[in-house]
């Protein structure tokens, strides 16, 4: 395999390249995202079986919840007449329906459909009042009860729609039927109220004047049996009658005003204390045009009394003109008190909520206004028959005022109980403006939980959260992970190492634990998988980084490679020793050099003396064949580091060490040097000027994406030729694509191979 995207000739990056790609943003494609999901699998799964899990437990354990719903109408025609001000119907009824929404949600609605159910034969058997006063108290039932209901007017129509919610559908239903029918009581009541004290006033009216009635007759009756008077004379009686007749209509537009004012004062009271200033201020409304309009008013009502006292009916054109003024003069009062108002109040002022009421009220503050009149004329007139009357001769004008008290009593009385009686059937025609169109009905199924629905947004928002979670992670994680990370930066990669599986690395150790004759310990042969298990795949991937390191050569033939890393532990010196038993057993004579001077480790992965080593033939103190030793591996040799110098990048940087390079091409095909850190020390760097290339380790999962551009860039300052990258320790789930096959081979190979396990670790050792 060839990885060469954005190398020379030679298999180096180059510089424009490496900064083109760093500096560009990187396109991630399909399989990016497919190699993220695959690595995080477990935080995906976990994250599903969790929020899964949870939510079907809640699901299940969460008592169902049912809800009921009633339909109600509103008939405005039903109630006390238009909204105040004529703002159009589809306004007029948006308020309407927005103060029923508000009696709905009222505090006395609800202890009214709580005493309903306290009275109700199923009051043991419901949850919502269960406990009340001993472990429950009023206040939280109605606390309980807000929150079960809900109201809602349907858009566009006088319809409300109410629902509640309750744990049993029969209790849903129940409660719902309850609601709605002390809703339409409670405006029952309302209605009637106001008719209720116009009968009552009546009532007491009528009693009275059956008294006042029999009390008169017997009167009259005592002063004709003394008196011994039959009659009265034609004239007299006339003034009697016509008299009688006037103060007749006079009480009555006092009964009349009296009513009216009992009317407004109910009304009144309706609005409640928090607007008794408006309602004051309704009573004082005034300008000088609605001066005028009463004036005129009252002035309409002395001449039709006048017509009345002239002996002239109501049903005469001069009487039906008068009344057609004074009905004309009413409404062109009641709009001008109207645009007063509006004009007095704010947007936000509580006018607007109680529009119905206070449009009520000003219509009895203007007829109240009206009786007024009738009654001020009509008492002029009275007076003026009272004048008359006294002109009559002796006892005549007793009798005569016998004679009018009793028809003002007989018409009076007469008068009161036709009013009586009509009020009384009014009242028993106040149906209210609410009416429930449709009942509830016990629901069949529960509106929580959905089960269904709370699964499959709980498998959603499982998966979801995993993904989230493993994209989050990806994006805090900027380590180099996978092949395309490297090459995104324009660097050839020359071979990726798969990460051992557990029972490749038990055989591994066990194959040392046979051959303890080599001298290896336990722990540090188990680097050297290229000689022990030849056939792995970790060992096939050490060949195919040997074969791309042939091809990057260029005219100048590679005979010395330098192999560091960017940080400490990233499998440098594993890497550079089975790279060296691969070049041996190809053929080539190679010499594996210890250039880590500070901590070195190849002396303990072939359990060698490291005391006799590099430093030593450096100053003299040692020969090559002195230093050089044998690694049990065929045509491979070793020298080790040797004593540890205090100046190790001076040392490694000296002539002496170019001249003992050069030396050593001559004796051996291959020169590789392990060597310290790029970004710890500058041994490496100082080491790279003397040999014809350098291989950069870099472990997945660790090795983070600036500090490889650091070491890139550290080696590009000197001049150091980077043939290419090596990536180490490569998991299953990075080693997708190109280097997938190294797990396929190598575990189908195992697996076919495992009861020949021991011929082929003797195989190993016995390469010669």
């Amino acid at each position: 395999m060839n990885y060469s995207n954005g190398a020379n000739g030679n298999g180096h990056a180059t510089s424009n390249s490496l900064t083109s790609s760093f500096d560009g943003e990187a396109q991630v494609s399909l399989q990016d995202y497919l190699a993220i999901f695959y690595r995080s699998r477990w935080i995906i799964v976990a994250a599903f079986f969790v929020v899964t899990g949870l939510t079907a437990y809640i699901t299940l354990t969460t008592p169902p919840t049912y809800e009921a719903s009633a339909t109600i109408i509103i008939d405005e025609k039903q109630g006390m007449g238009q909204s105040l001000f004529q703002l159009g119907a589809l306004s007029q009824q948006q308020t309407l329906i927005n103060n029923q929404v508000e009696i709905l949600k009222s505090r006395a609605l609800a202890q009214e459909v709580i005493q309903r159910l306290l009275a109700s034969p199923h009051k043991d058997s419901l949850a919502i009042i269960a406990g009340l006063g001993v472990e429950t108290t009023y206040y939280e039932v109605l606390k309980a009860w807000s929150k079960s209901v809900s109201i809602a007017p349907i858009r566009d129509t006088d319809l409300i729609e109410v629902k509640v919610t309750a744990p049993s559908p029969f209790e849903a239903a129940f409660l719902t039927n309850n609601f709605a029918e002390a809703y339409a009581e409670l405006d029952r009541s309302l209605s009637r109220g106001e008719i209720s004290q116009v009968v009552d006033f009546l009532n007491t009216q009528l009693q009275r004047k059956a008294k006042d009635l029999r009390a008169s007759e017997e009167m009259l009756k005592d002063f004709l049996e003394s008196e011994k008077i039959a009659s009265l004379t034609d004239e007299a009686q006339q003034v009697v009658e016509q008299s009688a007749e006037f103060e007749s209509l006079y009480k009555e537009a006092l009964i009349d005003l009296e009513v009216a004012e009992r009317r407004r004062d109910y009304l009144k009271q309706q609005l409640g204390r928090s607007k008794e200033t408006l309602e004051s201020e309704i009573a004082k409304v005034s300008s000088p045009l609605v001066l005028q309009l009463r004036e005129e008013m009252a002035e309409i009502e002395r001449n039709i009394a006048i017509f009345l006292s002239q002996g002239v009916g109501e049903a005469d054109p001069q009487v039906q003109r008068e009344r057609g003024k004074l009905n004309a003069i009413k409404g062109r009062l009641v709009g001008e008190i109207r645009k007063l108002i509006v004009e007095g109040l704010p947007v936000d002022d509580p006018l607007a909520q109680a529009q119905e009421m206070v449009e009520e009220i000003l219509k009895a503050e203007v007829e109240t206004s009206a009786l007024q009149a009738k009654a001020d004329a009509l008492q002029r007139v009275v007076r003026s028959f009272a004048v008359k009357l006294e002109s009559l001769p002796g006892k005549n004008v007793q009798l005569a005022r016998l004679e009018r008290s009793r028809k003002v009593d007989e018409n009076l009385y007469m008068m009161m109980r036709e009013k009586h009686e009509e009020s009384r059937i009014t009242q028993a025609g106040q149906i209210g403006k609410v009416r429930i169109l449709d009942r509830a009905v016990p629901p069949v199924n529960p509106i929580s939980p959905r089960r269904r629905l709370n699964l499959l947004l709980g498998i959603i928002i499982g998966l979801g959260l995993g993904v989230g979670v493993a994209l989050l992670r990806e994006h805090l994680d900027n380590s180099i992970r996978r092949i395309e990370d490297i090459e995104r930066l324009g660097l050839t990669v020359l071979a990726a190492i798969p990460r051992l599986a557990q029972d490749e690395l038990e055989e591994t150790l066990g194959a040392i634990s046979t051959h303890k004759r080599n001298g290896w310990t336990h722990t540090e042969a188990g680097r050297l998988v290229t000689h022990l298990r030849p056939k792995s795949p970790a060992s096939e991937a050490y060949r195919t980084l040997r074969t791309n390191l042939q091809y990057t050569r260029s005219a100048q033939h590679l005979h010395s490679l330098l192999v560091t890393s960017a940080g400490p532990e990233e499998g440098k010196s594993t890497s550079i020793s089975n790279l060296a038993i691969a070049l041996g057993l190809q053929g080539t004579r190679t010499l594996l050099l210890d250039a880590d001077l500070r901590r070195p480790v190849v002396h303990k992965t072939f359990s060698i003396d490291k005391d006799r080593g590099l430093t030593n033939v450096l100053i003299g103190k040692a020969t090559l064949p002195e230093a050089i030793q044998s690694s049990g591996s065929r045509n491979l040799d070793i020298l080790p580091s040797g004593i540890l110098p205090p100046n190790p990048a001076e040392l490694l940087g000296s002539s002496r060490m170019a001249n003992l390079i050069k030396e050593l091409q001559g004796k051996y095909d291959m020169l590789v040097f392990d060597s310290p850190p790029l970004l710890a020390v500058t041994d490496a760097a100082v080491l790279s000027r003397h040999v014809d290339g350098v291989l950069l380790v870099v472990k997945s999962g660790q090795t983070q994406h600036e500090a490889l551009v650091r070491a890139i860039d550290l080696l590009r300052n000197v001049g150091a030729k980077v043939l290419g990258v090596l990536l180490n320790d490569v998991s299953r789930e990075n080693a997708y694509g190109a280097y997938h096959y190294y797990y396929y081979y190598g575990e189908g190979s195992h697996k076919k191979k495992r009861k020949r396990r021991d011929e082929t670790k003797t195989d190993a050792f016995n390469v010669k």
